[in-house]
This record gives structure tokens, C-alpha cells and sequence, in this order.
């Protein structure tokens, strides 16, 4: 874990470990650095604490390190295109 950064203060880092259990297989991941994105799975993340995780990420495309933004991934729990009836 050579190029671990501090987790930036500027940005909120979930707490706690990994819920596998919570029915998501995917994270989304944002990079504040150069606003490129992409999903994670779930099962290839370690049984880390999330701010150890974050701080760990590094970016493809500009190579920071620690400057993520982990989402849910909603999508694949919620139908977006079906919308909302009542």
C-alpha cells in the first residue's frame, strides 16, 4: 500500500466496513481530480473500513490518489426508467 493518501478533508468518506449484505454487487466512483467515472464491484473491494478504502482509490485516467467520491449504485435496485406511479 505504497501510495495510501490521507482521506481529504473537503470530501465525505462513508464510515464503517463493507455491507455485502445489502443487496448492491456495485459502487460507483467519482474522481473530483478530473470528473471521470466508473463502478466497482462489491466483492473485489478488501473488508476494509470505507475511508481506508477511499483513501486507497487511485484514478486511471489522472493518478490521484484519495480524491473519490463513492456512491450506491441505485441502479441496480431501482427500475429508473419504469418512473414513478401513484
Amino acid at each position: 500500500m505504497p501510495w495510501r493518501r490521507k482521506p481529504a478533508r473537503h470530501l465525505r468518506y462513508w464510515s464503517g466496513p463493507v455491507d455485502r449484505n445489502a443487496g448492491f454487487k456495485t459502487v460507483l466512483v467519482f474522481c473530483v481530480g478530473c470528473q471521470r467515472n466508473g463502478r466497482l464491484k462489491l466483492a473485489d473491494l478488501p473488508d476494509w473500513d470505507w475511508s481506508d478504502i477511499s483513501a486507497h482509490l487511485k484514478c486511471t485516467a489522472c493518478g490521484k490518489v484519495g480524491w473519490v467520491d463513492t456512491r450506491l449504485d441505485w441502479a441496480e435496485v431501482i427500475n429508473f426508467a419504469k418512473g414513478v406511479s401513484g
